[in-house]
């Protein structure tokens, strides 16, 4: 009877490339994680197969798929890294309780969280906060890794997560200029209207998401259609990589951009930016919050989760009431 092989620091090394690529059906996407390239997650699972002697993906033309042994490893995987997650926090000194390191969606940060941030530290001002703006969320091993207490993200909600999300708000699109662009171009009264003017788009809304995702479904919702030629009205224009810049170059004077509402209140109060068509869409897209398993019982997290989901609450009021009457008076 042939010896069974022992497990060597090379397949160690490459389990949690494999957790990462099976969890995602994707090398791509596990790279974006891990924060290495595609070929590196290539390579380990490469050397992970030649090890133990199977197939462990199938490569289809989109993406991936798990073959039964790959099945039955990331079942094992999944546990054996959770159980050693736990037990490493278990063993671990108590970390200090006064400093706070959230990642977050750069524009949200930018533009909605660093205006408030002021207000938790008036509240709270032992409680010091790094703040992270980053795209792509990532798994709660990952957080652990980089210490990240908490995840504010934009984008659609995980059907099916192992970590603790919790809603913060919804949001609405509208298109935006500015004054002086509107004065110096024709009225745009209909979806068509919009094919003669540069659009400026954020080509990354979320994870996941078509580039021209936030362009696209407020014509769709304009013209009640969603038909291929009413996408194409939204698919052209100047494509950023997040919508802070696709605002401030309507502010510019460059275009017409996609707003999310809640990022620019203040520029349309201040009538830096003007509604194009005052008819807020609902985004597909949420802003929500998840937690590090491993250090959300900290005194510091639970404090700011209790303060965000209070600002997001009255926020909500705030602007939802501003839509009311700005589509009254259109």
């Amino acid at each position: 009877m042939p010896q069974r092989q022992l497990l060597t620091p090379l397949i160690l090394h490459a389990i949690k490339y494999f957790d990462s690529a099976a969890r995602h059906r994707s090398f791509t996407r596990a790279a974006e994680e891990l924060h290495v390239t595609q070929g590196a997650v290539s390579q380990q699972i490469k050397g992970l197969e030649e090890q133990i002697g199977v197939m462990l993906f199938k490569r289809l033309p989109r993406g991936l798929a798990l073959t039964q042994e790959g099945e039955r490893l990331y079942r094992v995987a999944q546990k054996v890294l959770r159980d050693l997650e736990a037990e490493l926090h278990a063993i671990q000194p108590v970390a200090p309780n006064k400093t706070l390191l959230i990642r977050a969606s750069p524009s949200f940060s930018m533009m909605w969280l660093m205006p408030r941030l002021n207000s938790f530290s008036r509240l709270y001002p032992e409680i010091s906060i790094r703040l992270r703006g980053e795209l792509f969320g990532m798994s709660n091993a990952i957080m652990n890794q980089e210490a990240i207490d908490l995840l504010i993200m934009y984008g659609k909600l995980p059907q099916q997560s192992d970590q603790q999300v919790t809603v913060l708000m919804n949001e609405y699109l509208i298109p935006v200029a500015s004054a002086d662009y509107l004065q110096q171009h024709a009225s745009i009264l209909t979806a068509t209207d919009f094919a003669s003017h540069r659009l400026l788009h954020d080509d990354s809304p979320w994870e996941g998401a078509p580039a021209y995702e936030e362009w696209t479904s407020w014509l769709r919702a304009l013209t009640k259609s969603s038909d291929e030629e009413t996408d194409d009205l939204g698919r052209h224009g100047n494509q950023f990589n997040l919508s802070q810049l696709a605002v401030n170059a309507a502010l510019q004077g460059q275009g017409l951009a996609m707003a999310r509402v809640s990022l620019v209140m203040d520029e349309l109060n201040r009538k830096q930016l003007v509604p194009v068509i005052a008819q807020p869409v609902l985004s597909a897209a949420h802003y929500f919050l998840v937690i590090n398993h491993s250090t959300s019982n900290r005194d510091a997290v639970k404090l700011f989760k209790e303060w965000i989901i209070e600002e997001c609450q009255t926020f909500e009021l705030e602007r939802d009431n501003f839509l009311r009457q700005l589509t009254d008076g259109s």
